[in-house]
């Protein structure tokens, strides 16, 4: 019977160390810098209060922004830059390494939810060490169900694989749709 005990006790120490390393780091973004179609500069840190008022007023269209730098704690950034009418630049750094959202998807892209804008990998210290990282984020306008449309956008070994769209289709489901 002990010995089954232990065993046992293995088995499921094994499992949970398993699922624990199979699962994808989520980091958030730290700190923004907003320059505005006025040439105005903002920044946020991410315990700001008024962060969230004014990425609302970006995506309602009350204020423009030519770009936006996202800084993360471990290491990484991201810059995204408007050309007045779409994005025309979205790239993720970290030290001398880059990736680049091809442009075909960035004419695609309406909104941003800067706020949302999470970065995710395997686990490793930084997303650039991994065989893969994705950037998660809500997009657009409108809603359904309560939820706006996230957007995901997929590198694998160093280049760009995929996107996908989510969208909420009722209130406990989501639409996978190419993007």
């Amino acid at each position: 019977m002990e010995f089954i005990r232990k065993v046992l006790f293995v088995v499921v120490f094994l499992l949970c160390y398993v699922t624990y390393a199979h699962k994808d780091r989520i980091e958030r973004p730290q700190n923004f810098i907003f320059v505005l179609n006025t040439k105005e500069v903002v920044r946020f840190n991410f315990t700001d209060s008024k962060l969230e008022k004014f990425c609302n007023e970006i995506i309602s269209g009350k204020k423009k922004v030519t770009q936006v730098q996202l800084f993360y704690k471990t290491g990484e950034n991201i810059l995204i830059r408007s050309n007045g009418k779409q994005w025309d630049l979205f790239k993720i750094s970290f030290k001398n390494k880059s990736l680049y959202v091809p442009q075909n998807k960035l004419k695609k892209i309406p909104e941003i939810h800067f706020l949302t804008l999470n970065l995710l990998w395997s686990g490793e210290d930084n997303a650039f060490n991994s065989s893969y990282l994705y950037l998660e984020f809500d997009i657009g306008n409108k809603y359904s169900f309560g939820v706006f449309p996230s957007l995901q956008l997929h590198f694998e070994n160093g280049k760009f694989l995929k996107s996908e769209l989510w969208s909420q289709i009722n209130k406990d489901s989501k639409q996978l749709q190419a993007f």
